[in-house]
């Protein structure tokens, strides 16, 4: 009785092993193909506007880079160019409201209070201050002095992010192609949103234009690869469903 116990006992654990192994690959599946929200939803890093950016840009590209899965590498890069795209648009909207060194938390207050009841005037944040002023320095050794030349290399990498992650996607052998539409008309709703912050005086209504070209393409071509079948269906025929060279059917007199 000991020895059917243990068989049967075997046969379950294997059969649970087989079922939980059949089930990955339609978990992964699933998520990198149907869900847009986590291509929007990455977590908060080193701010765009700091020094030390670039180091986590150089980070990020290693780790892509060291990526095997073309789909997982091509999913991130999509994630990367949208995170992009928010972070264009957030230091620009938060140039244009409200510019300017922002006071560090707990000390700047405190600091401020006692410095202005002694001398009678009005400092909002002396430790911002000079840690923006170091970091603008160490801003403009990178070639990335001022806000807009900030925005105008976001927008860039963004442009070239997203072609990498539709080629590296196309090479991972899935239909990605609901996915890149339904994150391409995401970001064509969110570059309108970006035209709003944006001036003449900037220089960056070209870059702009660019990014909506390109995202728009993309929306295009998702589209026709969703119509593939229908526009095959009628290829070749005319007006009517007729065939293009052949009349009307002469009726018999």
């Amino acid at each position: 009785m000991l020895p059917i116990c243990r068989v049967v006992q075997r046969r379950l654990v294997a059969g649970g092993i087989a079922f939980a192994m059949a089930l990955v690959p339609l978990t992964v599946t699933a998520a990198g193909t149907s869900d847009v929200d986590a291509l929007w939803n990455r977590p908060d890093g080193v701010s765009v506007d700091s020094a030390f950016y670039i180091v986590q840009t150089w980070w990020d590209g290693i780790t892509r880079a060291a990526q095997r899965d073309p789909t997982q590498r091509g999913l991130d890069e999509l994630a990367q160019a949208n995170a992009d795209l928010l972070n264009a648009y957030s230091l620009l909207q938060q140039q244009r409201t409200d510019p300017g060194p922002h006071p560090v938390a707990i000390i700047d207050p405190l600091l401020s209070s006692i410095y202005n009841l002694v001398t009678g005037s009005n400092v909002k944040a002396p430790v911002g201050a000079l840690f923006s002023w170091v970091n603008q320095s160490v801003l403009h050794l990178e070639g990335r002095g001022s806000t807009d030349d900030i925005v105008r290399s976001l927008l860039k990498d963004y442009r070239a992010k997203q072609a990498s992650a539709t080629r590296d996607l196309q090479l991972g052998g899935a239909d990605s192609s609901a996915l890149l539409g339904a994150n391409a008309l995401r970001e064509s709703a969110f570059l309108l949103k970006f035209r709003v912050v944006v001036t003449p005086s900037d220089g960056l209504a070209g870059l702009l234009n660019d990014a909506e070209h390109s995202t728009e393409a993309l929306v295009v071509k998702a589209n026709g690869a969703g119509n593939g079948g229908a526009d095959k269906g009628n290829a070749g025929k005319g007006p009517g469903g007729n065939p293009p060279g052949n009349g009307q059917p002469q009726l018999k007199k």
